[in-house]
């Protein structure tokens, strides 16, 4: 599975400000180069788990015709940020987005949702569908989902709800789970 970053901008929310940390997180100074993780999906609680190796692509030039001060935000990132959290963060809904695009392809990220719905992001222009997302350096992927899926479980009336979690250590996974029926 290959995801390009410039696809991030099919979305409404275009993730301008995820870029440049993903970029930063995924390959330091280079301009351009793919990072490469395992994934672990299921596409509902009754499907069965499925595995792969994702590799998201990023291009600087490309991307700079969507974003005119990536440059500048790289550098920022690079030399003047030490927020790992949030950069860690940052990666993290990258590593969202791209999983959840073969996951389910036709899904988009429409809004940032509002404190105590227990999830991120909206999807799909509707309130009932939602995802939760979170990254690490390291630790256990088994421990994070079952952090962030008690989180999600605290909003059960949603159509649709996800958990997708990235750990990004020596071996870098993810596992994205639709929590619906």
């Amino acid at each position: 599975m290959t995801y390009d970053m410039i696809r991030l901008f099919e979305h409404e929310l275009r993730f301008r400000g995820s870029v440049p940390y993903a970029i930063v997180t995924f390959g330091g100074s280079r301009k351009s180069g793919t990072f490469e993780l395992d994934v672990e999906w299921k596409p509902s609680q009754m499907s069965d788990q499925k595995t792969a190796r994702l590799q998201i692509r990023w291009d600087v030039e490309t991307l700079r015709l969507h974003h005119a001060d990536l440059e500048e935000e790289l550098e920022i990132a690079r030399t003047r940020d030490e927020n790992q959290t949030v950069r860690i963060e940052q990666a993290a809904i990258v590593v969202a987005v791209a999983a959840m695009s073969f996951v389910e392809p036709q899904t988009r990220f429409t809004s940032r949702s509002r404190i105590g719905t227990g999830h991120d992001f909206g999807l799909n222009s509707r309130h009932d569908e939602m995802i939760e997302i979170a990254g690490r350096t390291n630790g256990s992927l088994t421990s994070l989902f079952k952090a962030k899926r008690e989180q999600s479980d605290k909003n059960p009336t949603l159509r649709k709800r996800w958990v997708s979690v990235t750990v990004f250590g020596k071996s870098p996974r993810n596992r994205t789970e639709g929590l619906h029926l």
